[in-house]
């Protein structure tokens, strides 16, 4: 089957919180530069202090009681307050603050520094910034003093036109009363221009109940709060930073990622500290090589139980560089300490490396035989090793028998060959398989990368089972959609993969294999 569809990168909760496992320095990094940035900007500021004083409100119709007239009905005191908030800035009141101040600062620059906000008690709270505190204060108590005169003197001018168009009508109706006939009684009392006139001197709509005070700390810049925002957007931005590069990453860095990009069953895990060297009995000498081995000890009974026992066995990847040979070496190493007779065959012929890992002499071997240069007899080398002690004292196989030692017979490479894949393909290598079979249990074959070179599509016609390497953070998406494609024309062969290079603990079973060593 082929998939060409790429998967879904982010499935369960999990999947956010390796990504988040994985790049955990880097979001630490640029967290604490983001909290530093907001630290350093706010610091770099200057401080700005605010003193705020409050204004109150009343009708200035409202005074006309105090004469002895009857108020009418106007504004509230918090409609009083928005008008002013919304004319704060009038000119008149910033004009006054200026000459108040004795400042150079220009009309613009101080309207700028003010900001009002109307209490739900209808007061006008005004707040004036400066970088001075002392200056903040005589600002905040100019700019109220400078609205409420505003304010009082336009009150008073009602009242002062009242007074004058009050006696505008009496002098009218005065000159009425001269006619003959007519009524000499007046329509208006006289008594009330003198108490329009006196509220056209003392009426007022508005007055400072709370001067300003000298502010003790600074309003601005908050440091904490800005460290804090900084904090914030640094781990937002690292967040975002390591999600993408996560999703632009093609690389295989999950058990999920594996089992969802390749076609075939997850048959076996490896650690990155195995790759480069062969897990086998006698290089058991501590807890972390027994680890190793019992890593290969799964993948052999995984293989073992696919449907159809396999007798062939080609181990490859994608790619150089992704274990292949590890596995291919310790997978025999594992088979031979089981009691099956194996021959661990290296059909790498470009890039060898088995013979080097193993210390055997790497000429004569495939190649020489393929080429007709060497016979079969001078290309085996057989190579013992001791199984591990049981309980009962003598040495065991993993198959019930008990014996000193047990043997792997390997053919390395041989001589470099340039016509690898022609040799590979040749009758000459399939009857090679057809007589090691009839003689070994199983034959494990290290062979040569998937993609970039043909020679393992040349034998994968006479095998019965293929192996595929995936190594852990190297191996990308599109290629394992390319081996998925390259080994869906072999519908016979039974498939599984191998991811490699694992940076796990050997905590994950150490134990298990302290508790049950050689069972």
């Amino acid at each position: 089957m082929e998939t060409d569809s790429a998967p879904t990168r982010y499935v369960t909760l999990r999947d956010y919180l390796q990504v988040v496992r994985r790049y955990w320095i880097a979001i630490l990094v640029i967290t604490v530069i983001g909290a530093a940035a907001g630290f350093a900007t706010a610091k770099s500021q200057t401080s700005t202090y605010t003193a705020a004083a409050l204004l109150s409100y009343q009708d200035p119709s409202q005074d006309l009681t105090l004469v002895g007239l009857s108020p009418v009905a106007a504004q509230q005191p918090n409609q009083l307050a928005v008008t002013d908030q919304d004319t704060l800035t009038r000119a008149g009141v910033m004009t006054a603050v200026q000459r108040d101040l004795h400042t150079t600062a220009s009309i613009s620059s101080l309207s700028g520094a003010v900001s009002s906000t109307v209490t739900p008690g209808g007061l006008l709270q005004v707040s004036a910034n400066a970088s001075d505190p002392t200056f903040a204060r005589r600002f905040a108590n100019a700019m109220t003093a400078a609205i409420a005169s505003d304010d009082n003197r336009a009150a008073r001018r009602v009242f002062a036109n009242a007074a004058a168009q009050l006696r505008t009508q009496i002098a009218s109706e005065r000159a009425h009363l001269s006619t003959p006939g007519v009524s000499t009684e007046l329509y208006v009392d006289e008594a009330e221009v003198p108490r329009l006139e006196a509220l056209a001197k003392f009426g007022q709509s508005a007055r400072v109940v709370q001067p300003a005070t000298l502010p003790t700390s600074a309003s601005s810049p908050n440091v904490l709060r800005s460290t804090l925002i900084g904090l914030a957007l640094g781990l937002l931005l690292a967040l975002v930073v390591v999600f993408v590069r996560d999703t632009l990453d093609r690389r295989l860095r999950s058990g999920h990622d594996v089992e969802s990009s390749f076609d075939f069953p997850v048959i076996g895990h490896v650690r990155n500290r195995a790759l480069g060297r062969i897990a086998n009995n006698a290089a058991m000498t501590d807890d972390s090589h027994q680890v190793d081995v019992e890593a290969f000890r799964i993948l052999r009974r995984n293989l073992l139980n696919f449907d159809s026992q396999p007798r062939t066995i080609v181990v490859t990847s994608a790619v150089a560089e992704e274990g292949k040979t590890t596995v291919a070496g310790s997978l025999a190493f594992a088979m031979a300490s089981a009691g099956m007779r194996t021959l661990l065959v290296e059909c790498d012929l470009r890039r060898p490396a088995l013979g080097q890992r193993l210390g055997i002499p790497e000429r004569p071997g495939m190649s020489d035989f393929l080429a007709g240069s060497a016979t079969p007899q001078e290309i085996l080398r057989t190579i013992q090793f001791p199984n591990p002690v049981g309980s009962t004292g003598a040495s065991s196989n993993g198959g019930g028998v008990h014996t000193a030692a047990t043997a792997l017979v390997a053919i390395p490479a041989g001589s470099p060959a340039s016509d690898s894949a022609e040799l590979l393909g040749s009758a000459r290598f399939k009857e090679f398989l057809d007589q090691v079979v009839g003689t070994y249990d199983v034959v494990v074959i290290d062979s040569s990368p998937l993609l970039p070179v043909s020679d393992t599509l040349e034998m994968l016609p006479h095998v019965d089972a293929v192996v595929v390497c995936a190594r852990d953070s190297k191996t990308t998406r599109e290629e394992a959609v390319a081996v998925n494609k390259a080994l869906a024309r072999f519908p016979s062969l039974s498939i599984g993969v191998v991811v490699t290079g694992l940076r796990t603990s050997r905590s994950d079973y150490a134990v298990y294999a302290r508790a049950h060593s050689y069972a």
